[in-house]
């Protein structure tokens, strides 16, 4: 079975299986779901509740298309099914910015544009295909101390595992709802963060926000 929340890009579109709206949303736009909030007018139902219930979506075109495009097929698709309405907000925060290291990256570029993104746990770490480094640095927001802002400036998509502490699944926060105190800092990824030519430097970073001002579950087709 298809992992949740796992797209299928191909030539003329995409499709997904259970996917829900903070995702689409994510993919839409180009952002991090921990990055899409809801605004002080409206409660946690009226936003929360579509946003996590499970759709299947087909977006698809008569002619090839580019991911950028597809990404404009979900925004259309977003603005009429769901009825979406939203601003944008930055904020400075404290982070940890995602930068390449001295030497360059040293990640294996993905041949295949089209491929789709897969992240699995493997016995040493992460295992990425197809993967942007805004997929990195939102695994890294959800297991530091604090969010990880890509900064690298590489805007393909790669293969490479990301290599964890040999004690980290003895030594996993017991919350796992992102960075908090208990979470790992930086310093635990250094020579992972070596092995792909990238580093982790903290600091603070502009971070913006996508709030969701209106929402609706779609009818079915």
């Amino acid at each position: 079975m298809r992992p949740r929340n796992s797209p299928i890009y191909n030539p003329q579109g995409v499709t997904c299986e259970g996917c829900n709206a903070t995702f689409l949303i994510a993919e839409a736009y180009k952002t991090l779901g921990g990055r899409i909030a809801g605004p002080n007018s409206l409660t946690k139902e009226e936003w929360w509740g579509p946003l996590t219930k499970g759709y299947d979506i087909v977006a698809k075109s008569d002619h090839a298309v580019s991911k950028d495009e597809i990404r404009v097929m979900l925004q259309s698709l977003l603005a009429e099914r769901f009825h979406l309405k939203f601003h944008r907000e930055s904020k400075t925060i404290r982070a940890y910015r995602l930068v390449v290291a001295a030497g360059g990256p040293k990640l294996e570029e993905s041949q295949d544009e089209s491929g789709r993104f897969s992240m699995v746990v493997g016995p040493d770490g992460y295992v990425f295909r197809h993967a942007e480094m805004t997929r990195l640095s939102g695994l890294l927001s959800s297991l530091l101390d604090q969010i990880a802002v890509d900064e690298t400036g590489l805007h393909g998509t790669y293969n490479f595992t990301l290599r964890m502490p040999p004690d980290w699944r003895a030594n996993q926060p017991a919350k796992s709802a992102g960075a908090s105190p208990d979470s790992l800092t930086s310093g635990a990824f250094a020579d992972a963060m070596k092995r792909l030519g990238l580093q982790l430097t903290a600091g603070t970073a502009s971070v913006e926000y996508l709030v969701v001002d209106h929402i609706e579950r779609p009818t079915d087709n």
